[in-house]
């Protein structure tokens, strides 16, 4: 597997933040029939992003790039698991080269319930379905956010499962090897 299956904690005055809520874990979501397993891994962009009002002054790198945090979607991103595992009541949105879905949770920062969407790549490699989150932030812009509509038509995901299945291994985005080169 080439991405980041376990994310070192940060320090930041003198108080270290723990990242294991990123590390690899697996879905399982059950329909009819057997059911449908993911391997689930994260990108840098679930913690980071230059350039807002929420950012400390200390970058986090992983191995394609560094960009500093964002305590916003840092706090934020301790609810990603949870968010995922209700995947299966949601509808995932398919865009070129990435999927995502939206849902409305309570943001730590503000105290108030926003959109938030959340980004994946979903592919198989080798034999095992795969979702990389290659970022999950709350939706102020674009489609997703208040009033304005996603005009793009919605899938569950089992078709998305089924139809990943089908493709020809390898196809996996850039984003997805995030593993620093040892």
């Amino acid at each position: 597997m080439d991405s980041i299956q376990h994310w070192e904690p940060f320090v930041h005055d003198g108080v270290s933040y723990d990242l294991g809520h990123l590390d690899t874990h697996e879905v399982v979501f059950q329909k009819e029939g057997d059911p449908i397993s993911f391997v689930v891994t994260y990108g840098l962009h679930c913690f980071t992003k230059d350039d807002t009002q929420h950012n400390i002054p200390l970058k986090y790198a992983d191995g394609r790039e560094s960009q500093f945090i964002c305590m916003e979607r840092y706090e934020a991103s301790k609810q990603l698991r949870s968010m995922l595992e209700k995947l299966d009541g949601a509808t995932v949105y398919l865009t070129q080269g990435e999927s995502f879905f939206t849902l409305d949770v309570l943001n730590n920062e503000s105290g108030a319930v926003e959109p938030f969407k959340i980004c994946m790549a979903i592919f198989r490699e080798n034999r095992v379905l795969r979702i990389h989150v290659t970022s999950a932030f709350f939706a102020r812009l674009g489609e997703g956010s208040p009033g304005v509509p996603i005009n793009k038509k919605g899938f569950s995901i089992f078709k998305v499962a089924v139809d990943t299945q089908k493709k020809p291994k390898g196809q996996c985005p850039k984003e997805v090897r995030n593993r620093p080169k040892t």
